[in-house]
């Protein structure tokens, strides 16, 4: 597509013409099935909220494929409307505007849905799991051009993703406004958010997702390098050369880690069961070598150790099957972590222990009620494990993900005996 094609796409918005509908691309990571939380009328009220985007000469073809997406999915994500441009942050010139300001923001949306960034970027979910930027390729494309439109007297507001539209301002008011997740706090429940975000009202934007501002792994690189050398500082002799730090997690921010051991001079150690967050992060050069058999992953993380190498090694599996493994073996561990997506534990951010990613994904849409059971044992089992490992020397520390939180609600072994965190 040539930049004057990609100007007029902006500029467009919803198109005049229906384009064809887009084949599900295996290639990329999507989100997993949503449960199926509405009844009748409320499916019936999720499309209404999703064709008011369209002229009613479409709503005959588009009512019954976005009740085909409300179905597969749980969600309508319009991805017949996902652009036909390469999804990447372009030079800010690149960009239609009457305002540098708004291409500014253009660029870091598409910067937030770049495939190389985001975690499911066809589901418009840039990490976390679920940290939307859009609900759906509508608003995005209404978004954009209404970006491209505005000038420096007016702002854009915007509603979890849902854009209400230009107002006057001035120069030194904000371009854009943007809330995410507004809930009233009588309906406040994961249960009544889950409702709402498939009825199309509400998404949950994280820090980064919805307010365009996500940089990938790297934002959070430098901090996670000093947070692991004051762990080793503290809390283990010597330096930290050689030390090995295990932890879980390379799909979004908890990429990283391993890069950020690498850098403090440590052997780290990252479990991760989604193939394709793997691939991205070795690809991208997040991680140094991938394992799938855990003696084989052992064995290199040991001889990593006796040589003082700064690696890192990620482990595709469950994060649980590698801690027991090193308890049951008593391999000494310096520092070890969580980076699972705690906060959303039942919808994707959490792997329990036992099922395969695709038998998750499966489980967690049609029967959550046993899904949740599943995690909470595996929570209990991780924390078996992980209690086994800090007794035999091994400093263990929550990076804020709501592991503590989570394991506390599974029944897991995870207070002192003052009742506080053990950790």
């Amino acid at each position: 597509m040539t930049k004057v094609q990609f100007r007029k796409a902006i500029q467009e918005g919803i198109p005049a013409e229906l384009p064809e509908k887009k084949p599900f691309d295996l290639l990329v990571s999507h989100a997993p099935k949503r449960k199926d939380v509405l009844n009748l009328e409320e499916k019936k009220l999720a499309l209404k909220n999703a064709l008011r985007y369209f002229p009613k000469k479409f709503h005959d073809i588009l009512a019954p494929e976005f009740l085909e997406e409300l179905k597969n999915y749980g969600r309508i994500y319009m991805y017949r409307f996902r652009p036909e441009y390469e999804m990447y942050a372009r030079p800010i010139d690149e960009y239609p505007c009457r305002s540098k300001q708004a291409a500014s923001i253009m660029l870091m949306i598409q910067n937030n849905l770049d495939p190389a960034v985001a975690q499911h970027p066809h589901e418009l979910i840039t990490y976390g799991g679920n940290g939307a930027v859009f609900q759906n390729w509508a608003q995005y494309l209404l978004a954009m051009k209404y970006l491209a439109e505005m000038t420096d007297n007016q702002t854009l507001v915007m509603y979890s993703g849902h854009p209400l539209g230009l107002f006057p301002s001035h120069p030194d008011a904000p371009r854009v406004v943007v809330t995410n997740g507004m809930m009233i706090p009588n309906y406040s429940s994961k249960e009544e958010y889950e409702k709402f975000n498939a009825l199309g009202v509400t998404q949950y934007g994280q820090m980064t997702a919805g307010s365009y501002m996500y940089i990938g792994p790297q934002g959070i690189v430098h901090g996670t390098t000093i947070t692991l050398l004051n762990a080793a500082r503290f809390h283990s002799k010597g330096s930290a050369s050689g030390k090995i730090f295990v932890s879980s997690g390379l799909g979004g921010m908890s990429g990283a880690q391993p890069k950020a051991a690498v850098i403090a001079g440590m052997v780290a150690v990252v479990a991760e069961i989604n193939p394709k967050a793997i691939q991205k992060r070795f690809e991208q050069g997040w991680v140094d070598e991938v394992f799938s058999e855990l003696d084989e992953l052992i064995s290199r993380m040991l001889v990593a150790q006796k040589g003082k190498e700064a690696v890192s090694l990620a482990y595709q599996g469950n994060v649980v099957d590698l801690w027991e493994k090193l308890a049951k073996e008593n391999i000494k561990i310096d520092l070890g972590s969580d980076q699972t997506s705690l906060h959303n534990p039942f919808a994707g951010g959490y792997y329990p222990v036992g099922l395969s990613f695709e038998e998750s994904n499966k489980m967690m849409a049609e029967n959550p009620a046993k899904f949740k059971k599943k995690v909470y044992e595996s929570l209990r089992r991780q924390v078996n494990a992980i209690n086994k490992l800090t007794q035999n020397g091994m400093y263990f520390f929550d990076y804020g993900n709501a592991f503590l939180l989570e394991a506390s609600r599974a029944g897991a072994e995870i207070y002192d005996d003052r009742g506080e965190f053990r950790y």
